[in-house]
């Protein structure tokens, strides 16, 4: 486009407000700047200059929903977008092609620890994620010209990003979907914008962690009706999001549902006649099949 950019060589210094663009391109279409094939089911992110691999905290100004994406491709150039999203980060947060976001990095050091402008108000948590170390895209013949975080870096997920939900319970989010990946799918999402008073980001150690082992709660009470649900994650796929929801039923042995929310499909587990039963869940979820959630309600 005739337009000249240059790599942010202090992301500390760098933070930047403008319109988002959504990548939809096929899963494996296409090789993103980082050597790895574009997953739009992944938190990611294109941007003309920051460096690859690094994270930024992605708030989304129209409802103050925030994500943190790993950047790993290039791009958006010859517009007025600052950044492209893709489809993932793009549900999470509830953009469109027409929506303001602000971006800040954050930079993760060797030792683990966070920092930069993404960090700002924020509280940091542990979490077991290692990032693969970028390939080598110059065939052995050289370092590439693009400077950049490098070997093991710890990533920074989503699974303890939090909030206050509209009904004073904690809202965090995490990859619903299984295992443990590379980098954690997240989610932050409410049924209405949410305030953010001290939202907490996941640093990751470079270890997986096999203690300390939490105690098991009780297995939680099911109610045949009530006002509260456990959100554990949404999905583009209506057919993904009710296999998922009927597998954690029949593990948990508790009834739930799938509701559309726009382009994804919320999967939820419930109702529970009390949020200290919701709660109990929670715990289940997370000390049994690691997985983050919060709590709704029902509607």
């Amino acid at each position: 486009d005739g337009k000249s950019y240059k790599i942010v060589q202090d992301p500390s210094r760098f933070s930047q407000a403008g319109l988002a663009a959504i990548y939809d391109a096929e899963p494996g279409s296409n090789l993103t700047a980082s050597g790895e094939a574009f997953d739009p089911t992944q938190l990611t992110a294109a941007h003309p200059t920051l460096p690859i691999p690094s994270y930024a905290r992605i708030t989304n100004l129209a409802n103050g929903r925030m994500i943190v994406v790993r950047i790993n491709d290039r791009g958006p150039y010859g517009n007025d977008r600052v950044i492209s999203l893709s489809r993932a980060a793009a549900d999470r947060l509830n953009t469109s092609n027409n929506t303001k976001v602000r971006i800040d990095p954050i930079i993760v050091a060797q030792d683990g620890s966070l920092s930069g402008p993404g960090m700002a108000c924020t509280t940091v948590a542990k979490q077991t994620y290692a990032l693969p170390t970028p390939p080598d895209l110059s065939g052995g013949a050289g370092t590439s010209s693009v400077s950049g975080p490098q070997g093991d870096i710890l990533p920074v997920s989503n699974s303890t990003l939090k909030s206050e939900d509209p009904t004073g319970a904690p809202v965090t989010s995490s990859g619903f979907l299984g295992a443990p990946t590379t980098l954690a799918p997240g989610v932050l999402e409410g049924s209405e914008p949410t305030p953010a008073p001290q939202p907490v980001v996941t640093a990751p150690s470079t270890t997986p962690a096999t203690s300390p082992a939490m105690v098991t709660p009780q297995a939680a009470s099911q109610s045949a009706s009530g006002n509260f649900m456990v959100q554990v994650g949404a999905v583009s796929d209506q057919a993904r999001a009710q296999q998922y929801q009927q597998q954690l039923g029949q593990k948990f042995g508790v009834p739930g549902r799938v509701t559309q929310n726009g382009a994804v499909w919320r999967i939820q587990l419930g109702p529970f006649a009390s949020k200290a039963e919701a709660s109990t869940l929670q715990q289940r979820l997370q000390t049994e099949a690691q997985l983050q959630s919060f709590i709704t309600t029902a509607q």
